[in-house]
Order: C-alpha cells, then structure tokens, then sequence
C-alpha cells in the first residue's frame, strides 16, 4: 500500500495517476456498452447512403456528449481522490479576472494555431488514416467547444499541473502536465501535437493565474477543427488546403516568425520574470 509522502509527487504517481485516469476512462465506458449504451461508429462500412451517414453521425454526437463527460468525470475524480490520499493538494481552480483578457485570448490562440501549423508535416507523417470525432449535431458541438475544454483543461492544469507545481517547481509542471495532456489523446498525430500545445496552455496558465484563459483558447481551437471538419476540409492538410508551393511556404514563414515571438514573450513574462521577482524579494 502507498503511503502518504510530503514530497508527492514522486514519478511513480505521474505514472499512477495517468494509469488510473485511462483505466478508469475505459472501465466506464465498457460499463456503460455493457448496459446497451453504443456509440456509432465513426465511418459505417456502407458510406454511399449519406443520409444514413449523416443521421448515424448525429447519433454518435448524441451519445459522446453524454459518455465523455460521464467518462472525464469518473477519471478525474479518481486521479482526484489518489492525489489527496497521497497529502497532494488535489484540485485547484485559479479564477483570476486576467483570464477573460482578450489580449491573451488573441495571442493565445494565435500562438497555438501557429504550434499546429508548425507541426503540421509530423502530425501528417505520425497519421492513421481517420481520427476519431464527436460526431455531428448540436452535441457534438457542445462535447467539443464546452466539456472537452472544460473537463480537459480541469484536469490537466487543475489537477496534475497544480498537484506537481508545488514540489518541483512550474517548468516541471507545465511539461508533466503537458506529457499527461498529450498521452490522453492517444493517437500518435494527436498526441505529439496536444503535448506541444499542452506546454502553451501551461504556460499560459501560469501567466494568467485562471483557468478561464486556457479554457476559452482550447475551445477556440476546437471550434476551429470543429468548422474545417463541417466545410469537409476535415482530413486536409494545410499543404493541400493552400496548393502546396509559394503559398504554403509563406504562410509556414509566417507561423514560425509568430509562433517564435509569441514563445519568447510568454517565456520571459512567465518564467524570467518570476525569477526576477524571487530574487527581489530575497
């Protein structure tokens, strides 16, 4: 049995806490397929019907929006309960009024977008074939732009970045917490990406001191895949998107210009400045 640790945590409960969080991800929602609740699949082997395509798909956003919450809730407050039973301080929710600053919001966003843009030939590279989704309809819009962000950004900045930050320091944190966001997401093109946008948020986080920041950007950039995916630009590249040549390459200019000035800002008002400040009042 482990016993409670002031210096919690240790690596042994990164891993702990990760394994509890799928497992228990997974044992609701074989629960609940054992109880007759399915979930239709995304590409139905008999895609010529559209209409019946397109009615299945509400379906599957019918009951996504019920079995992720369900699912990120259980997970959550078993990662929850561990964390206060090992002496972790368990859930914080920062509210900071800085949180709702547009200027961040802007920034934020742009600065994830660009993270993507940027990854785009690796995420390209890492691809399966067919991402999962969260279906069509209403619900699938209220999973992907409300509980998602939510539910996520709950528990990997909330929850495990808060839980580290308070024996191994913010950077350390901001990329545990950053490892955990990515490695929920589980395929590997996702993953790589929600790492790399995972230590933005974190980042993010800390300079704001809210949740409100982090929750608002994640939503943004899922009603942003959400719209490319309504217009059946969903499984294209940006390449493609921009014709490939000149075009493309600009914009990729563009992004790495941005994405670098809007790092170096971030970097030094969160972590060059707090060092500044400690030193001060040393």
């Amino acid at each position: 049995m482990i016993k409670n640790d002031k210096r919690f945590p240790v690596v042994t409960d990164i891993v702990v806490m990760l394994l509890l969080f799928l497992l228990v991800h997974v044992a609701v929602g074989a629960v609940l397929r054992a109880l007759g609740f399915v979930v239709p699949d995304e590409l139905p082997y008999d895609t010529t019907d559209i209409e019946h395509y397109m009615a299945q798909q509400v379906v599957r956003g019918e009951r996504i929006a019920l079995l992720y919450p369900l699912s990120m809730g259980f997970s959550i407050l078993a990662v929850w309960a561990y964390i206060r039973f090992r002496g972790g301080r368990g859930l914080k929710i920062r509210h900071s009024a800085s949180g709702f600053n547009p200027n961040i919001i802007l920034s934020g966003t742009l600065w994830v977008l660009s993270a993507q843009v940027l990854l785009e030939p690796l995420s390209v590279m890492l691809s399966e074939g067919e991402g999962s989704s969260v279906g069509r309809g209403i619900w699938a819009c209220v999973t992907a732009l409300v509980a998602a962000p939510i539910l996520e950004e709950l528990l990997c900045r909330g929850v495990v970045l808060e839980s580290v930050r308070r024996n191994w320091g913010s950077k350390v944190a901001v990329l545990v917490s950053a490892l955990f966001f990515g490695l929920i997401h589980v395929e590997p093109a996702t993953m790589v990406v929600a790492m790399v946008v995972g230590v933005i948020l974190g980042v993010l986080y800390l300079r704001t001191s809210s949740l409100y920041s982090v929750i608002i950007i994640h939503s943004i950039n899922n009603a942003a895949a959400l719209a490319l995916i309504y217009v059946g630009m969903g499984d294209e590249s940006l390449y493609e998107v921009a014709g490939g040549g000149t075009a493309y390459y600009i914009i990729y200019a563009v992004a790495a210009l941005l994405f670098a000035v809007l790092t170096a800002e971030s970097m030094h008002l969160v972590f060059v400045r707090q060092r500044r400040a400690k030193k001060h009042k040393g």
